[in-house]
């Protein structure tokens, strides 16, 4: 049965991105960084609240709902607020002329919430692709920056790269089945070919979401972009990525468990006996992944680059959650571990790289640890609220952090993969390092006195949206830390 409704928070998003995009050439410059920011804002607010009247059903079988997809919907609309809110201070007191920054935003926001809920390839590629060209322009916005410049043509570049090899892939995968649908059944004598599609795909999402081995632009990029659109970046792209893995790992390794749905990811279900070669993939991910992720964001200065290797590590962290809760003995999937760290980790990274963005003053491109130091003291109010982000992503309680790594950790251990959740464990101590440094630096005492207005907190322009934002991800994480069930409450 197809339910058009189901689609209604994506359509509702990218139709604000029309509305402002539209309503961009008749403000005046002035003027745009005031008006659209409020307006991207209440489209999204329309976006949220119709995941209430969604149904748990599929869309002409491209789409489907379920009560996870709601959930990381939501959430990706809730980092896309605070990514409006960043923007609006940043440019705002950049006095960027252009108001197109807050309609590509929303657009990206659009196609990642198509990826979370896309059960066929090409309304996925639709969804990706919808969410990767206006963060490329995004990445770039700083025309005359050279730093943006390299990280736009590198995610480009490497962008289309991948895109090329998630159609061969697809291409591969269609002829093993005979369709494009995620679910649909192999061939028989024609699995080899079908593996090799899933591979290639797999490996096209993992760049979406900068896992290692391919995750070489993330620094870049995110060096490259405004502060703002780093903490976007990190948690948008990476939520729609990841819920696009976990229904290509299920439409490739399950079998439907009585009557539910295959494509439910709320569901556990039980793995094929025959279809569990890309277990070490994973591992070999993941291990890469939070190892070069956690050392390497040790030695970085500049929170963009430190929150790219988060990106990174955090990855590694999240896909351990497909093999859960005992994908190597029982044959078992259960991903709802998976999805709530995704969610917390998106809250996270969204509210503190946004807070980052208010506590560097007026040029955010100022954000390195020499730099931000002492700015909590004059900005107390969102500082505490970024800290709280910060500890969350450093799995400090009774932030919802701590529950997230606690259940994920825990999982893997009861299901086979203990040396995997110790080293997951041990570098989790050593991201916890560079995390609670940044929430040290802030409270520091400043190096010298500093009187200008723009970075001690006299100058409150374009601050309403951007300190309820952070406020409101601070809340979220304590609330969901204490209450998790409350995250499935869309």
């Amino acid at each position: 049965m197809s339910n058009i409704v189901n689609l209604l928070p994506a359509i509702l998003v990218a139709f604000g991105a029309l509305v402002t995009l539209a309503a961009e050439p008749f403000l005046k410059d002035e003027n745009k960084h005031k008006v659209l920011p409020w307006v991207a804002t209440f489209f999204i607010a329309l976006g949220v609240g119709s995941y209430f009247i969604t149904t748990t059903d599929t869309f002409m079988n491209l789409y489907a709902m379920d009560p996870i997809r709601r959930v990381l919907g939501a959430s990706i609309l809730l980092c896309a607020f605070l990514g409006v809110a960043g923007l609006q201070w940043t440019l705002g007191h950049e006095k960027f002329k252009g108001g197109e920054a807050y309609g590509l935003l929303m657009l990206a926001s659009s196609g990642a919430v198509l990826m979370t809920q896309a059960i066929d390839f090409l309304a996925l590629y639709l969804g990706m692709e919808l969410a990767s060209f206006p963060i490329y322009a995004l990445v770039g916005l700083r025309r005359k920056d050279v730093n943006a410049s390299e990280g736009a043509f590198k995610y480009f570049v490497s962008g289309a790269v991948f895109s090329t090899i998630f159609l061969y892939g697809v291409a591969l995968i269609y002829g093993a089945t005979g369709s494009t649908h995620i679910f649909a059944a192999v061939i028989a004598g024609r699995g080899m070919l079908y593996g090799m599609g899933v591979l290639l795909a797999l490996f096209a999402l993992l760049f979406k979401a900068g896992a290692a081995p391919v995750h070489f632009w993330v620094a870049d990029v995110y060096t490259g972009a405004s502060v703002a659109v780093t903490g976007f970046m990190a948690a948008v792209v990476k939520v729609g990525a990841l819920a696009a893995l976990g229904t290509l790992w299920l439409g490739s390794l399950v079998t439907r468990i009585g009557s539910a749905p295959a494509w439910n990811l709320a569901e556990q279900v039980t793995i094929h006996s025959e279809n569990k070669s890309l277990f070490y993939v994973i591992i070999v991910v993941s291990v890469l992944s939070m190892a070069i992720g956690a050392f390497g964001g040790l030695a970085q200065k500049s929170i963009r680059r430190i929150m790219a290797y988060s990106a990174v590590m955090n990855a590694g962290f999240i896909v351990i959650g497909l093999l859960l809760p005992d994908y190597a003995t029982e044959g078992t999937v259960q991903m709802g571990a998976m999805y709530y760290f995704l969610i917390t980790y998106a809250i996270g990274s969204a509210g503190a790289l946004t807070g980052i963005a208010y506590l560097a003053g007026k040029d955010d491109k100022n954000e390195s640890l020499d730099d931000i130091q002492g700015r909590g003291r004059k900005r107390p109010y969102v500082a505490v609220a970024t800290t709280v982000c910060l500890a969350s992503l450093a799995g400090m309680p009774p932030v919802a952090g701590f529950l997230a790594k606690f259940t994920l950790f825990t999982d893997a251990l009861a299901g086979g993969l203990g040396l995997i959740a110790a080293i997951a464990f041990g570098l989790s101590l050593v991201a916890a390092v560079f995390y609670l440094r940044i929430a040290f630096v802030l409270f520091m005492p400043m190096k010298a006195v500093c009187e200008c207005k723009c970075c001690c907190g006299k100058n409150t322009a374009f601050a309403y949206l951007l300190r309820f934002g952070v406020t409101l991800a601070a809340i979220a994480l304590i609330v969901i830390g204490i209450f998790p069930k409350l995250a499935l409450i869309v």
